[in-house]
This record gives C-alpha cells, structure tokens and sequence, in this order.
C-alpha cells in the first residue's frame, strides 16, 4: 500500500523492515514497497538483500525492485544473481537486466563465458530481448555451446536482433544434422526473421529432402514463405504473380 500511495517519507522504515524484520513475509513485502516508491536510497539495502537474504521470495523482490529503479551500481549485483541457487531468482535477475536497459550489455556479454550454464542461458536470452547488435559476436560464438538450452536461445536471440552478420552461422546450424531439433528448428525460425535471400536456398533444400513435414521442415516453410514475402521485387521467380496482375 505505501509503496502504490507513493509515500516517499515510508522510505527509511521500510529499510530498516527490510534489513531487520524476522518475518520474510514482511520483508518481502517492504523490497515490493521499495521498488514502488522509486526511491534510490533503497538501492544498497535492496542490493544487500538481494546477495544475502536467505528467503528466496525476498530476493525474487529485491531483484525486481532494483530493475525498477535502475542505475549502473545495480548492473553488476544483478549479473551476479543470475548464478543463484534459486532458478526464479535468476530469472527475475535477468528480467531486471532487460528492464535497465543498454547500461546491462557488456556485463550480460561477460556472462556468456560463465561456469555455469543457467547464467549463460539467462544472459543469452537477456540480450536478444535488449536488442542491441553489439553483441551479435558474442552470441554467434555460444552457437558452439555444450549445453542445448544456450544454443536454443542463442539462435532466437540472433533472431530478434535482426544482424544479418548471423545469417551464414545460422544457415550453418540448420544444415547441421547433428545438430538438436529444437535449435535447427529455431535457426529457421531466426532466418524467417532476418529475411536474409541468402538462406532461400538452403530452406527449400531442407524442405525438399524430408518425407515428411517435421518441425524442423514446417519451420523452414514458414521462414521461406516469410522472406520470400519480403523480397519478391528482387528474387528471381519470385514477382511472377504481381507482374501478371499488373499486365491485366
């Protein structure tokens, strides 16, 4: 309630809720508040809650808070709480990071060489949702990665960035038969997006050859289907039906 009434004066009680109330029902409570208030003075004790509390709702609160209010000291700590124990904090984590904005990049580019594979994979996905194509390089390189969640969000992230820089690497991942269907399937869905020529070829090769229609092969229909769409002015064959209308 404090914290949707805008009480700024509620501030330093809900700090000292939140540092030193026993209850974590509370203390989650006063990281929502504090989040809602807007207030930056919150930003360390939500920091320190974050990295220590043991409630796990407490920190999936102060994660939110922080992407709420901001700032570059809440990048790092963030970054940092995407390897906790808990999977929904390091998701919240992620989704902070995607809410601050550009500032979050360069740490979320580091994170992709991490030990840990869930803070790869929540940084591969970050990335794709902030939209900035510096770091297009760095997700063609986790194309590579040993574990199939990162590579899945690898090539969806190069997808919404909309680099065709990705183009030839993603073509290489869909005519990779050794390859997870889920990331072939998802590497044609990403060309679909680019809208890239060159992958034509490549897409009606692989619908072609299959028996039957997969997900791998609907996929790549429809990202065929799409491209050509967007360039039947300049493919080859693909202008027919426009230019008969026009002789009518």
């Amino acid at each position: 309630m404090l914290g949707e009434m805008g009480d700024l004066a509620a501030v330093e009680p809900l700090i000292d809720v939140l540092k030193n109330d026993k209850n974590g029902s509370v203390r989650l409570y006063a990281a929502r508040a504090l989040g809602e208030l807007g207030d930056t003075t919150a930003t360390i004790p939500l920091i320190e809650s974050l990295c220590e509390d043991r409630n796990v709702d407490v920190r999936v609160r102060a994660a939110r808070a922080l992407g709420r209010l901001g700032g570059e000291e809440v990048v790092l700590p963030l970054v940092e709480a995407l390897s906790d124990s808990n999977s929904q904090v390091c998701m919240t984590a992620a989704d902070a990071l995607i809410e601050i904005g550009d500032i979050a990049v360069k740490p979320l580019i580091e994170s992709l060489s991490h030990e840990k594979v869930n803070v790869r994979c929540d940084a591969t996905r970050a990335l794709g949702e902030l939209g900035d194509a510096t770091a297009v390089d760095a997700l063609i390189g986790v194309l590579t990665d040993e574990w199939v969640n990162v590579r899945i969000y690898a090539v969806q992230s190069l997808g919404k960035l909309g680099d065709k820089r990705a183009v030839s690497h993603l073509i290489d991942v869909l005519e990779n038969d050794s390859e997870n269907d889920l990331v072939r399937a998802g590497s044609a869905a990403a060309l679909g997006m680019l809208k890239d020529p060159k992958a034509l070829l490549p897409l009606r090769n692989l619908i072609m050859k299959a028996e039957e229609l997969g997900e791998i092969e609907d996929t790549a229909l429809k990202a065929y289907k799409m491209i050509m769409a967007a360039n039947w002015k300049t493919v080859p064959g693909a202008n027919y039906k426009k230019a008969a209308v026009g002789q009518k």
